[in-house]
């Protein structure tokens, strides 16, 4: 074995590593939103417990979605939502402003305007205005596997998968053509 098979043995064995994780990935978190749409016909209510603890919409966005609690059948789930396809943050910061922010949400994209103040700034979760603790919201779950569902409205994330799927096969392409030249 020359010097060039073995680059080209290591070089494969990474990249089929690499779909390997995009492949998992596509699975594991997306696949979710190419069935959700048909398969989510029953309705439930649940109930607000907390909030995510990871944040929503870029790196000094205050979004934390709502953990939904519901039962069916005797048993307790717990889903995050509603989800939005992508947010839209203004932010509006000067040393006399006061803590506060609004939203609204349009074609399932969130609209956050917030003022900050400049010297002690502090954005509340605009989550917890909509959907406060305790309080109440649609959830729909499939029958055949109550652990599949989502809160209020579908979410159409389907290009989230379809995009991590074919990156995938794409790198899987380049693996088997760089092993046979």
């Amino acid at each position: 074995m020359n010097e060039t098979q073995v680059i080209k043995l290591v070089f494969g064995i990474f990249l089929s590593v690499g779909s390997s994780v995009l492949l998992l990935i596509a699975f594991k978190l997306y696949y979710k939103y190419l069935v959700q749409e048909k398969k989510c016909t029953a309705k439930t209510v649940g109930t607000v417990v907390r909030y995510t603890w990871a944040t929503r919409g870029g790196e000094s966005s205050p979004v934390c979605l709502p953990v939904v609690a519901y039962t069916v059948n005797g048993k307790t789930y717990k889903v995050v939502g509603p989800e939005y396809k992508g947010y839209k943050i203004v932010t509006k910061s000067t040393p006399w402003s006061e803590n506060h922010s609004g939203c609204c949400e349009k074609n399932q994209v969130l609209y956050i305007n917030r003022s900050v103040n400049a010297m002690f700034g502090f954005s509340p979760n605009p989550m917890a205005e909509l959907y406060p603790k305790q309080s109440t919201v649609d959830v729909y779950y499939c029958p055949d596997n109550p652990k599949l569902a989502y809160v209020l409205r579908y979410c159409n994330k389907k290009w989230a998968f379809w995009l991590t799927f074919l990156s995938a096969c794409g790198v899987l392409v380049t693996d088997l053509l760089l092993l046979t030249l």
